[in-house]
């Protein structure tokens, strides 16, 4: 689990002493938006300070590098987009504080556990297609029944997402899942 410290710690540094990989190091096709490297996110504050790259345990790095291989044999215009990765145990302490007690509790992990993102083996990701993200339905951290997979087909049909985002999930998800990763009901 990722124990580094505050914001002001050389993050990069001890990723990699960890063993975790910065995946642009092996595709630069990704593009990499790391939410709680901004202030667009559910919490509103930049908790990662100047750490701006995506670093995953070495098997997921390479397992993402065969989705964005699978999504560009598709079409050479589509690309990942990740918005986190590895995930500090400090930034988890952060987000849980922020949920804790409300209706959003179950979609953040306890830091006395941690999580997958704690590990290095979850990654957050979306589609853009010629840099630009893509209809997903909802935003990127949307802490709401029409991010969850579960009923799909039923948000169409009830107007809360379009088809053309439910078309951009299953085409994340097909590649997301034939590279090796699972997906996680509440979101996209």
């Amino acid at each position: 689990r990722l124990t580094l410290a505050s914001a002001g710690t050389n993050w990069h540094a001890e990723m990699e002493r960890r063993g975790m990989v910065d995946v642009t190091t092996l595709c630069q096709s990704f593009i990499i938006d790391l939410r709680y490297a901004s202030t667009n996110n559910f919490v509103g504050k930049n908790m990662y300070g100047t750490f701006s790259r995506a670093y995953l345990h070495r098997d997921a790095a390479r397992s993402l590098v065969k989705a964005q291989q699978a999504l560009q044999r598709i079409n050479k215009a589509y690309s990942i987009i990740i918005y986190d990765a590895a995930r500090p145990q400090s930034v988890q302490r952060t987000m849980w504080n922020t949920v804790k007690g409300t209706k959003n509790e179950p979609y953040v992990a306890r830091p006395t556990r941690g999580g997958p993102h704690n590990y290095g083996v979850a990654v957050d990701v979306g589609l853009a297609y010629n840099g630009v993200p893509v209809d997903m339905g909802t935003d990127f951290d949307s802490f709401s029944t029409a991010a969850h997979i579960t009923a799909e087909q039923q948000l169409v049909k009830n107007g809360i997402i379009s088809r053309q985002a439910l078309a951009n999930r299953r085409l994340l998800r097909r590649v997301m899942t034939q590279a090796g990763f699972m997906t996680y009901r509440r979101e996209w």
